[in-house]
């Protein structure tokens, strides 16, 4: 399984979120919602071949959600404040892997190294 179908995965569970913890309705049945829409969209993307770029946009979705109890002030709320900080470190693992995976690795030879020779081929 790559990166792209984890964060995949991830969104549809941002989507669910809020039915299977029963959030009130209201901001943070949205917040979830949106987020799981932005992680879908971002790893559709991903699959199609979008370099580095959906791995940094991942990352970013992933510490917007860490950080979204304090920002937002719902920490009093256990079921959103846990699944926004558990899956959110997941989720920066998963964006971490996409733009690792986006890197080209041309071998063990390296032309050009730190005194500008080439490396014995």
């Amino acid at each position: 399984m790559n990166a792209p179908r984890i964060g995949l995965v991830i969104g549809l569970w941002y989507l669910v979120a809020p039915f299977v913890w029963r959030y009130p309705f209201g901001f943070l049945w949205w917040h979830s919602l949106m987020i799981g829409a932005v992680l879908i969209a971002v790893s559709v993307s991903a699959q199609i071949g979008g370099g580095r770029l959906p791995g940094w946009l991942v990352m970013g979705v992933a510490l917007y959600s860490m950080l979204s109890p304090f920002i937002h002030g719902y920490l009093e709320l256990a079921q959103p404040l846990w699944n926004d900080l558990v899956i959110g470190v997941v989720t920066m693992a998963t964006g971490v892997a996409m733009a690792a995976a986006a890197l080209e690795y041309k071998g063990d030879a390296v032309e050009g190294g730190p005194a500008g020779e080439r490396s014995p081929a």
